[in-house]
């Protein structure tokens, strides 16, 4: 069976088609607005119907970035999309026609999980994986089995309080471990780093 498997960035979306070893046979890409859900949900639509007209999608797998809920159908929050316990797996599927089972899961447990399967977890029957970018996330596979926990969150790594009264997150907590290692926290500090050290940075860009 093959499958419309969708990244959500929060600016775009890339969506392809997917076979069962894993291989990408074709692939479109359309520009997204945060603060515009429902304007997601069309976009991911209108390219999965593109990519059925010439591909047997079977079923359209969404990974978030954000909390999503156990049974997988839900964003509960998202720090930098407009999803707050937002249905978007069924958004999608009404926007289809509710003819492809829809699902929707976080992308870095969606990453952890291809690696299980197609890639460097292959061999394994447990392994846990860490997803860097402008956030900070994490999957964790034991025994073959992705956890996820009971409300779907287990490996919300990012999100653990590392340091009490820190900087404060997207999801509204302060000292997150996203906010000391990430790519967001990397300009961040490096930024600060600029402006407290002028004649340094300046160096270094010349270097």
């Amino acid at each position: 069976m093959l499958a419309a498997g969708v990244d959500i960035g929060g600016t775009k979306i890339a969506v392809g088609v997917v076979d069962e070893t894993g291989e990408i046979l074709a692939k479109v890409t359309r520009p997204t607005q945060p603060d515009d859900p429902a304007s997601i949900d069309a976009a991911i639509a209108d390219a999965v119907r593109e990519l059925s007209s010439e591909h047997e999608v079977g079923a359209v797998g969404l990974a978030a970035a954000g909390f999503v809920s156990a049974d997988r159908k839900t964003v509960t929050f998202a720090p930098n999309i407009a999803w707050r316990d937002y249905p978007l797996a069924d958004n999608v599927s009404r926007l289809l026609g509710g003819d492809l089972p829809v699902v929707v899961e976080n992308d870095a447990n969606a990453a952890g999980w291809a690696e299980f399967v197609y890639g460097a977890g292959r061999e394994a029957r447990s392994m846990a994986l860490l997803t860097v970018g402008t956030g900070l996330g994490g999957a964790i596979v034991t025994d073959g089995t992705l956890l996820r926990g009971a409300h779907g969150f287990a490996a919300e790594i990012g999100h653990i309080r590392v340091m009490p009264d820190g900087h404060l997150c997207g999801c509204g907590h302060r000292g997150c471990w996203e906010q000391y290692a990430s790519g967001s926290a990397l300009v961040r500090e490096a930024r600060q780093a600029a402006v407290a050290q002028p004649e340094r940075a300046a160096r270094l860009l010349e270097a």
